[in-house]
C-alpha cells in the first residue's frame, strides 16, 4: 500500500492543497534540471505565464515516453532471447509501461488545455521559441532520459521525481503570482477528458496536484526499485 495520498481522479479540496504545495520545500534539483530551469528563465523569462508551462508540458511528457519505449525494447531482449523470460521481468517492464502512458497522457491534457487557453486569449506562437526551441529541448531530455533508464533506471525516476517536484511548485506558484486567475472563468472543449474547473486559479491547481502525484509515482519508484529511501 502506498504510504503517499494520490489525488488524480478524486474530488479535492484545491485549496487546500495548494497551500500545502506552497508551504512544501519540494526536491532538490540535480545539476542537470538547475541547468534546463536556468535555460527556460533564459528564454521564455521568469514569469510563470501560460506559454512558458506549455514547453514544461512538452517536456513532462518525455520521460514517461522514454519508460513506455526501454521497456518495450527490454521485452524485445528477454523474448528474443535463446532462454526464456522470467514473469518477474515481464511484470517489472509491464509495470513501467503503464506508468508512462498513463502519466503521459496526463501530461498530454495538460498540453491540450494550456494550448486552447492561449488561443482563445489570442496570444501569439513564435516560431523560435513556440517551435523550435521545445523541440530541441525535448530531444535532449527524452535522450537523457533513455541512457538513464537503459543503464540505471533509479536515475530516470529520481531525476523525473525532481522535475516534477518543480513542475507543482511551479503552477502554485503562479497562482500567487497572479490573482486575477481567481475571477478569470475558463472553459474549453478538452474539459470532456480532464477534471472541469471554472476559474484559471483552480486549473493551474488541479494541474499542480497532478504534477504532485507523477512526483510520488517516481519517488515510490526509485525505492521500489533500489531498495534505499529517496533524498529529497
Amino acid at each position: 500500500m502506498s504510504r503517499f495520498e494520490y489525488t488524480i481522479g478524486k474530488e479535492m479540496d484545491l485549496h487546500a492543497e495548494w497551500k500545502k504545495t506552497l508551504e512544501d520545500e519540494g526536491l532538490h534539483a540535480n545539476i542537470i534540471l538547475r541547468c534546463m530551469f536556468a535555460a527556460m528563465d533564459l528564454i521564455y523569462g521568469k514569469a510563470r505565464e501560460i506559454d512558458k508551462f506549455l514547453v514544461i508540458e512538452i517536456l513532462a511528457r518525455y520521460p514517461y515516453w522514454a519508460w513506455e519505449v526501454g521497456s518495450y525494447l527490454r521485452l524485445t531482449r528477454q523474448y528474443a532471447n535463446p532462454a526464456y523470460a522470467s514473469k518477474t521481468d515481464a511484470d517489472h517492464a509491464w509495470h513501467h509501461i503503464n506508468l508512462g502512458r498513463k502519466s503521459q497522457d496526463n501530461e498530454q491534457w495538460h498540453m491540450f488545455i494550456l494550448e486552447d487557453l492561449m488561443r482563445q486569449k489570442g496570444m501569439k506562437r513564435h516560431f523560435l521559441k513556440h517551435f523550435l526551441l521545445p523541440r530541441f529541448l525535448a530531444f535532449g531530455y527524452y535522450f537523457l532520459t533513455r541512457i538513464m533508464y537503459r543503464l540505471r533506471p533509479e536515475w530516470s525516476f529520481d531525476m523525473n521525481a525532481r522535475f516534477e517536484s518543480h513542475a507543482e511548485r511551479e503552477y502554485a506558484q503562479a497562482v500567487v503570482d497572479h490573482p486575477k486567475w481567481e475571477e478569470e472563468t475558463i472553459d474549453t472543449e478538452y474539459f470532456e477528458y480532464y477534471p472541469k474547473v471554472t476559474t484559471m486559479a483552480d486549473l493551474f491547481r488541479r494541474i499542480s496536484l497532478d504534477e504532485r502525484d507523477h512526483k510520488f509515482e517516481s519517488w515510490e519508484e526509485y525505492e521500489r526499485i533500489t531498495g534505499k529511501e529517496f533524498k529529497p
